[in-house]
């Protein structure tokens, strides 16, 4: 029969999973690497040819895909055990760096999701760019810093993919090695985390292998209907959001983490140790449990959402069976409008908020009007729509909506109010 204290060593053998599982994020992401091109031109494309061409390709790309999200949980999980083993107090160094890489591994995930650059990243951007913008007092820097300019461009990518290959994992290895400082190897982890990491290791490669990383169609090809959803580790934060009016939505996301990261790090100096950690990590428990069990279950109960979620599964079931052709996934940013259909640049900047053909488009908590007989409302002429393209607050539309003065020209901006004029509900 085993001792309770036989039981407890292996209830303490979550280092061994973190390790494993943050190998398997560096060593898949470097392989991925070696084919992505951080470009809004080309990032669809090369993600597509690793998931068709290269050779277990796709499995790579789900084993770095949900191997972020299990190692959140079990970098979360890691850290109650640290709370148990109240390593706060007896173990400072050991406690700050679980702390931080929690942080950093939930930054890797938010930046790492955008990459993909398909309808589901392009959505996940946009709502990193409103929670940044409702930031008190630093939201316009905080955003122009994250989007590298005052719009999602090319630049936006380069510096996610920045932050995702380069900063963040950089900052893990220094917490790393820092944690390991004066420690032996056999010291962090014995031949029971090694089994567990392996175990660990095994059931996600099953799971990576039967279960492809969802992606989605590209950014011009997604219609109105079209719904995104961010990954398991950030549901319950989209869950939250629906429930939270206008710039609060960028204190509960973003300063209230933040600022539960700073005390938790800093507990080692604080009183009340234990009732501090205890309150906050509770919280956290009940907050992400709830968020993301009333997501998945309100997904399943809207019969039009389960619909939706099925269209969308097997048109992206229908996809992986197709061969890898660039010039079909290129297509659509690389075309002249000969065909009388939505303009170029419109497809490129304002199809995804306003719906294809302008029906409009709902994008999770977030909602886009259509352009569909606005032609017959005052101020909305040709003249006027260029004129708004340029300076939509002089038309009283504030963010999202934002110049394109800078994106456009002046006969690109005319032609996407010459078609706009002409749209009419059936």
């Amino acid at each position: 029969m085993r001792s309770p204290n036989d039981i407890r060593s292996w209830l303490q053998t979550t280092a061994g999973a973190v390790v494993v599982l943050l190998l398997v994020q560096f060593l898949t992401g470097v392989l991925l690497a070696f084919y992505y091109v951080p470009s809004v031109d080309h990032a669809y494309t090369t993600v597509s040819y690793i998931e068709k061409v290269v050779s277990s390709g796709s499995w790579i790309r789900s084993l770095h895909h949900y191997g972020s999200q299990w190692l959140t949980v079990f970098v979360f999980i890691h850290v109650i055990r640290l709370f148990l083993d109240r390593a706060y107090s007896t173990n400072r160094i050991q406690w700050i760096a679980g702390i931080l890489i929690l942080g950093l591994v939930m930054a890797a995930g938010g930046t790492g999701y955008s990459l993909p650059w398909d309808a589901r990243a392009f959505f996940s951007t946009r709502v990193a760019e409103g929670l940044m913008a409702g930031l008190p007092l630093a939201g316009g820097m905080a955003r122009l810093w994250l989007l590298g300019g005052s719009e999602i461009s090319g630049v936006t990518l380069s510096r996610f993919f920045a932050l995702h290959v380069l900063v963040i994992p950089a900052v893990i290895g220094v917490v790393v090695v820092w944690r390991m400082f004066r420690a032996q190897i056999a010291e962090l982890l014995g031949p029971r985390d090694a089994i567990v990491g392996a175990v660990v290791f095994l059931a996600l490669a099953l799971w990576a292998l039967k279960h492809p990383a969802p992606f989605g169609p590209s950014v011009a090809e997604a219609g109105a209907n079209y719904l995104p959803r961010p990954g398991a580790q950030f549901l319950w934060l989209y869950q939250s959001l629906k429930y939270i009016p206008g710039g609060l939505g960028s204190i509960v996301g973003v300063v209230l983490p933040g600022i539960v990261l700073a005390i938790l790090v800093a507990l080692p100096w604080l009183k009340r140790q234990r009732l501090i950690a205890g309150s906050l990590l509770g919280l956290g428990v009940v907050l992400v449990a709830i968020m993301t069990t009333v997501s998945y279950f309100s997904d399943r109960r809207d019969p039009r959402t389960a619909q939706q979620f099925a269209r969308q599964a097997a048109a992206e079931e229908a996809w992986r069976r197709q061969p890898f052709n660039p010039a079909t996934i290129t297509l659509a940013t690389t075309t002249t409008n000969v065909t009388g259909g939505a303009p170029v640049m419109y497809t490129k900047y304002c199809a995804n908020c306003h719906g294809t053909q302008g029906q409009g488009a709902q994008q999770g908590p977030l909602k886009f009007p259509p352009l569909l007989d606005v032609s017959t409302k005052p101020r909305r002429s040709v003249d006027d729509i260029v004129s708004l393209l340029k300076d939509p607050t002089a038309y009283g539309l504030q963010p999202p909506m934002r110049s394109f003065s800078e994106k456009l020209t002046e006969e690109q901006m005319r032609e996407i109010a010459e078609w706009i004029v002409k749209l009419r509900q059936d």
